[in-house]
């Protein structure tokens, strides 16, 4: 391992680069920065020499990283909209695609009656019902998950972001344990049908915990389980927002109308032409 922070960071990116990682540059910033312990932005090719820990450290990450270790792993962290999640094996990592499930559910929030009552399902992280209960302090959020791992990281981001008195964390499968009703209803479940698994990136289906990407066969098991559910637990004009797999919206929109009466039910795309989220509002009698 070269001994100056630019000859490092070269040979950082030259073997990422080598393996077919995308954006190694940016990812030979993020390991440097991480074992230097500054931001991205902090790593100068002119700071001089790494000492021998740093060196062995740089040695370590990059050889789990060629191995196609998830570097959010790795880093123990990840950025979501502004601010940072903790992350570690055993834990979904948040995608940029559920970034825009997240701003479509703080727009929705900002919309709520007062003190409303928030579910988000398969919280993982927490990412999505800590957004949201950062866009409205007076929201109450209830976030479950089927792993008790997801739900100590998802406890430690809370804390960690101050949001902690505001929500409230639960194991349960889905509905199983939620007995009231809510306004807004989130999810971002697993919807990769199980035979795809095997042919997504190495970082995803060898080290991502296949119960947060196994939709079953289709992949929208799990979602048809949530459209389901979901009216049960819905308030009269309460909101349910899924992010799903591209190609799913027809099938979703016609199971869930075959379910229930909805106000407005329609599919929208992310920023890369996909469809991406199913965005729905019951209006259904309050039981």
């Amino acid at each position: 391992m070269p001994g100056g922070v630019a000859q490092a960071l070269r040979f950082l990116r030259e073997e990422l680069a080598g393996a077919g990682i995308e954006d190694a540059h940016r990812e030979a910033l993020l390991i440097m920065a991480h074992v230097l312990g500054t931001e991205p932005a902090g790593v100068l090719p002119g700071d001089g020499d790494l000492d021998p820990g740093q060196r062995e450290l740089i040695a370590a990450l990059l050889e789990r990283r060629l191995r196609r270790f998830p570097l959010p792993y790795l880093l123990g962290w990840v950025g979501f909209l502004d601010f940072v999640l903790c992350v570690r094996p055993g834990v979904f990592i948040p995608r940029p695609e559920t970034e825009g499930l997240a701003e479509r559910a703080v727009a929705l929030t900002r919309s709520l009656p007062p003190r409303s009552l928030v579910l988000d399902l398969c919280t993982g992280s927490g990412a999505l019902a800590i957004a949201i209960a950062r866009a409205r302090g007076d929201v109450r959020v209830v976030a479950v998950d089927i792993s008790e791992r997801s739900l100590r990281c998802a406890w430690e981001n809370a804390h960690r972001l101050g949001v902690a008195d505001r929500v409230e964390l639960r194991v349960s499968d889905l509905f199983r344990r939620v007995p009231e009703r809510f306004a807004l209803i989130v999810a971002n479940p697993p919807y990769v049908a199980s035979d795809e698994i095997p042919r997504l990136p190495p970082e995803v289906s060898r080290h991502e915990p296949r119960a947060a990407l196994d939709g079953g066969r289709g992949g929208m098991e799990v979602l048809r389980r949530i459209l389901r559910g979901a009216p049960a637990h819905l308030v009269h004009g309460g909101w349910i927002l899924c992010e799903i797999g591209d190609g799913q919206g027809e099938n979703l929109v016609r199971f869930a109308e075959e379910v229930t009466n909805w106000l407005e039910l329609r599919v929208e795309k992310d920023l890369g032409g996909r469809e991406r989220y199913l965005v729905g509002r019951w209006w259904g009698p309050t039981i």
